[in-house]
C-alpha cells in the first residue's frame, strides 16, 4: 500500500503538489481533508495556518509521521516539542509570498499616508472636503521597519524608490550594520523607531518576545499623528490601547491585515475604530500564489523525505532554528 502525505489545508492546489511530489521521485497519495487523521503510512502531514487544536495526541496517533510541514510562513501552530523529541522532521513555507506581502504593505503605508480610505468614506457621506484628512507628501517620509527579513527588505527598496527614508530593527542586524547603512538604510533600536517614525511596519514572527510589543507604552511612543501598518500577526499589537491611540488621535491611522480574531465577530470593537484600514488577511494573495505555494510546500516535503538536496534550480537556503524547525525555503524544479 502507497504511503500518503495528508493536507490539512484546503487552500493548497493539490494536483500541482502531487506533481511535483511525483516529479521529485515519491509515489505517495495525496490526501486533502479537513479532519485531523490517525494511523499507519501516513508519512507527511501539511498543516494550514487556519488549522487549529493540532497538538502531541495527534501526532502521537500517526507512528510513521517523518515530516510536519506548516503552509505558511508562521509555524506556531505546530506542536514543535512533540515533534522535535520524536525525531520529526519539521518545515515551514517562507518566500512564496514576499512581493505580495511587500506590495501589500507599500499599498497600507501609501493608502495611509494619502488618506484614501478616509477621503473615499468622506465623498460617501457628501463631504467634498480634504481638510478633515489631509493628504501627506510621500517623499521624505520616515518608515520604520520592525523586522528585516525578506518581507521587509522587499519593502526597503519600494519604498526607497519612492524617496521614502527607510529605517530597520530586528535581532542580529548589528553585523550587518555597515552594510545596511551603505545601501541608504539606518539602523535603530526599539525606541529609537517608535520615537521616529512617521509610518511603523511590523514584520516579525509571533513569539513571546514579540506578542503585545506595540502596546500603550509604545504607542504613547511614537510620534504625535504617526501611522502603524501589520500584516504580520494580530497578536504583535495589544488592539485596546490600539483603539485608544486612533481615538485619541495620537495615531493619525492604523492599516491591518491580520487580527487576533478572524474574521472578527460583529460586534468586535475592533470594527468601530476610527482611521483603521482592515483587510481580510490578504496580504499574501496574488492569481497565482496557491499553485505557487503548492509547488514550494512540495519542494519542501520531497527534500525532507528523500533526505536529498533539492534538485532545483535556485539557491539552497536551508537552515535550522534553536527550536529545530527546518526552513528550506526553495523552489519546485517547474517554477
Amino acid at each position: 500500500m502507497a504511503e500518503k502525505i495528508v493536507v490539512l489545508d484546503d487552500f493548497i492546489y493539490a494536483p500541482v503538489f502531487a506533481e511535483c511530489l511525483a516529479a521529485e521521485g515519491l509515489a505517495v497519495d495525496v490526501i486533502v481533508t479537513k479532519e485531523i487523521p490517525t494511523g499507519t503510512e501516513i508519512v507527511a502531514l501539511l498543516v494550514g495556518p487556519d488549522t487549529v487544536g493540532l497538538g502531541d495526541p495527534h501526532l502521537a496517533a500517526l507512528p510513521d509521521l517523518r515530516v510536519l510541514s506548516a503552509t505558511s510562513a508562521g509555524y506556531e501552530h505546530l506542536p514543535l516539542r512533540a515533534a522535535r523529541a520524536r525525531g520529526i522532521q519539521v518545515t515551514r513555507a517562507v518566500n512564496y509570498c514576499t512581493e505580495e506581502v511587500a506590495d501589500h504593505t507599500l499599498a497600507s503605508i501609501l493608502g495611509l499616508l494619502r488618506s484614501t480610505a478616509s477621503l473615499d468614506s468622506a465623498v460617501r457621506a457628501g463631504r467634498w472636503d480634504i481638510t478633515a484628512s489631509p493628504p501627506r507628501r510621500i517623499a521624505g517620509t520616515v518608515l520604520g521597519l520592525y523586522g528585516f527579513g525578506r518581507i521587509g527588505a522587499a519593502v526597503a527598496r519600494r519604498a526607497r524608490a519612492l524617496g521614502i527614508d527607510v529605517l530597520v530593527c530586528g535581532r542580529s542586524l548589528d553585523p550587518r550594520t555597515p552594510e545596511l547603512v551603505a545601501e541608504g538604510l539606518g539602523v535603530v533600536e526599539w525606541p529609537e523607531l517608535l520615537r521616529r517614525a512617521d509610518v511603523l511596519s511590523l514584520h516579525v514572527p509571533l513569539t513571546d518576545e514579540t506578542r503585545g510589543i506595540v502596546d500603550a507604552t509604545a504607542l504613547a511612543a511614537m510620534s504625535l499623528g504617526a501611522y502603524l501598518v501589520n500584516v504580520s500577526r494580530g497578536e504583535l499589537i495589544d488592539h485596546d490601547a490600539l483603539g485608544a491611540a486612533l481615538r485619541s488621535g495620537r495615531l493619525a491611522g492604523a492599516a491591518v491585515d491580520v487580527l487576533p480574531q478572524e474574521p472578527p465577530a460583529p460586534d468586535d470593537p475592533i470594527l468601530r475604530f476610527p482611521n483603521l484600514v482592515i483587510t481580510p488577511h490578504a496580504a499574501f494573495y496574488s492569481p497565482d500564489v496557491a499553485e505557487k505555494l503548492a509547488r514550494h510546500v512540495a519542494a519542501d516535503v520531497a527534500a525532507a523525505l528523500n533526505k536529498t538536496p533539492s534538485s532545483r534550480t535556485g539557491p539552497d537556503t536551508t537552515s535550522m532554528s534553536s527550536d529545530g524547525t527546518v526552513t528550506l525555503g526553495r523552489k519546485c524544479r517547474s517554477d
